[in-house]
């Protein structure tokens, strides 16, 4: 096994050993980094393959004879690889490994074009580097004090070549200066872009005026510009002013304004309060400030003064004092209130404030029938009247009826059990509105019907009618005789009593009592006083009979004479239109 292994070892070394010495001629030079092949291609076979051995990669590939009918030519003559730039590597041979002819093949084609000649391995090398520009003595910031001014500048250090780039200049007053003046020269290859504030541009210069500055005031300034060449550039910067000195005088004026406010709108008897405000708008103290207020007609102070003082002493400027004061409302109409005031060194002023002093007042007023008899109707009319001087809002009349009557009908109201609502959206200053109302009832009394009006601004009235629903009154007499039969020469007692069953008072109330001839009075009395004239007894008028009230009256009467006789009894009254006649039998033995 170890001699097959040795041989086997052998024979590989040969093959290698061969594929060297037959390659490429040792002349030809290659660059480390060649990997193309400037041998020519190997010969595309016909019908078989080719029998070349595989080149090796960094070296040209070789070219083999395809398989042939005749004799087998000679492998490809090697071609030597061009010069390499680089580091020489000797190409190692590598000849094609013959292998045995086929039996019939078609003659060989020609030779491949040799391919084009290898790229140098490595790249040319780069220009020579140029030395690094150096700073400018100055640097990037500078400072320059003259005539109170000093002026500080910077800038960055370095800038790309077309880049923008900063340029901050700081103004300083040191004292109070004026035609304060900072001139800037742009270098070569410096182009300006813009600047705040602006500059006055001309040329390569830019000038900024600044007038007059006050010591310790600061002015920042920055510009833009743009590199436009490689170098060293350096901005030069110059100041001008002038320091100046001041001699100062306050010129000021105080100037008082002042205003009134109070209700617009009171009624007769309500207060007014004012409040006056004074306020200096002016550039110094005001000094003695008084407050004077006349009273007009029509309002009062507690202190029955119609001028009022107040001294408010010295207003500094945009100082503010208020006067607070009250009076009474006594009279209705505009009541303008006008307040002066007045300072030592200050001019004049006033303001004024008018007050609406109105009567928000309403009048209800109602009317009907005195008297009516139960049963019927009475008619009521209720007349509302804004004597105010403003418009009344939202105006409801309400009516309601007693509780012994009922409502027959109220036209334009809105009817609701015993209550007549209606309702008016504005009743304006003096205007009138009158309501209708029918009530009735079956039952006798003084009844007394109320109307009640309301409104937004809350002046309310009401009014009321009282009427006398009179009943009927209803006599009725009871005849009566006490002892009947009798005998002659004897006497009897005869009583009447009149009741009124009605439901009203009668007046004058008469009775009177006729006898028969063969009667005669022994003796009357009674509710009244009675008058005997003949055979007739005559009472005087009860004045007034109640309801349910009842009157009696009584004769005692002598027999003179037998027989079945009649006397006869008349009951008369104011409500009654016929007498109520009424007769009884008494019987004589």
């Amino acid at each position: 096994m170890r001699k097959q292994l040795g041989i086997l070892a052998s024979l590989i070394f040969l093959g290698v050993s061969a594929l060297i010495w037959t390659g490429c001629s040792g002349s030809s030079r290659y660059s480390d980094d060649y990997n193309q092949s400037a041998c020519a291609e190997p010969c595309k076979p016909q019908p078989c393959k080719p029998v070349c051995a595989p080149p090796c990669k960094p070296v040209c590939a070789p070219v083999c004879a395809p398989d042939c009918d005749e004799p087998c030519q000679a492998p490809c003559a090697p071609r030597a690889c061009p010069p390499a730039p680089c580091a020489p590597r000797a190409c190692p041979p590598a000849p094609c490994a013959p292998r045995p002819c086929a039996p019939a093949c078609e003659p060989c084609p020609a030779p491949c074009a040799p391919r084009n000649v290898c790229p140098p391995p490595c790249e040319p090398c780069p220009p020579k580097c140029c030395a690094p520009l150096k700073q400018c003595k100055f640097g990037p910031a500078g400072e320059c004090a003259c005539n109170g001014i000093t002026v500080r500048a910077r800038n960055p250090k370095m800038c790309m070549l077309g880049d923008q780039y900063p340029l901050d200049l700081e103004v300083i007053a040191c004292c109070n200066v004026c035609e304060a003046t900072v001139t800037t020269t742009l270098p070569e290859g410096v182009s300006y872009m813009r600047s705040q504030p602006e500059a006055k541009v001309d040329g390569r210069m830019l000038t900024w005026e600044f007038g007059s500055l006050s010591k310790g005031q600061t002015v920042p300034v920055r510009v833009w510009l743009k590199c436009d060449r490689e170098g060293d550039l350096c901005t030069c910067f110059c100041v001008k002013a002038t320091p100046v000195a001041f001699c100062a005088l306050l010129c000021a004026k105080p100037v008082l304004v002042c205003e009134k406010c109070g209700p617009e709108q009171v009624c007769p008897g309500d207060p007014i309060n004012y409040t006056i405000t004074v306020t200096n708008i002016g550039s110094c103290t005001a000094e003695d400030v008084v407050v004077t207020d006349t009273l007009p007609e029509g309002i009062e102070h507690a202190s029955c003064q119609k001028t009022l003082k107040f001294n408010l002493g010295s207003l500094e400027p945009c100082q503010t004092k208020k006067v607070n004061f009250c009076v009474t409302a006594c009279k209705r109409g505009k009541i303008c209130n006008t307040a002066v005031v007045t300072a030592c060194n200050a001019n004049q002023t006033s303001c004024e404030f008018c007050t609406c002093v109105c009567c928000c007042a309403i009048e209800c007023n109602k009317v009907g029938p005195k008297e009516v008899p139960v049963g019927q109707n009475a008619d009521y009319t209720i007349t509302v009247v804004n004597t105010g001087d403003l418009s009344l809002h939202e105006v409801v009349v309400t009516d309601t009826a007693p509780t012994a009557t009922s409502i027959v009908s109220a036209q334009g109201a809105n009817i609701n059990g015993k209550q007549a609502v209606w309702k008016l959206r504005e009743l304006k200053a003096g205007e009138k509105a009158t309501f209708n109302i029918t009530l009735t009832t079956c039952t006798p009394g003084f009844f007394t019907n109320v109307a009640n009006v309301t409104n937004c601004e809350g002046c309310n009235s009401c009014c009321e009618f009282g009427t006398a629903w009179k009943g009927r009154p209803a006599l009725e007499a009871c005849f009566e005789i006490k002892d009947n039969p009798i005998c002659i020469n004897e006497t009897s007692r005869f009583r009447v009593v009149v009741q009124n069953k009605g439901q009203e008072y009668d007046s004058n109330v008469n009775v009177v009592v006729t006898l028969p001839p063969e009667l005669s009075v022994v003796d009357a009395s009674g509710a009244s006083a009675a008058k005997v004239s003949g055979q007739t007894v005559s009472f005087a008028p009860f004045p007034q009979l109640a309801p349910r009230q009842s009157i009696e009256y009584f004769i005692t009467v002598k027999a003179n004479g037998r027989g079945d006789l009649r006397p006869k009894v008349q009951v008369s009254s104011d409500a009654m239109k016929n007498p109520l006649n009424q007769e009884d039998s008494i019987i004589v033995n």
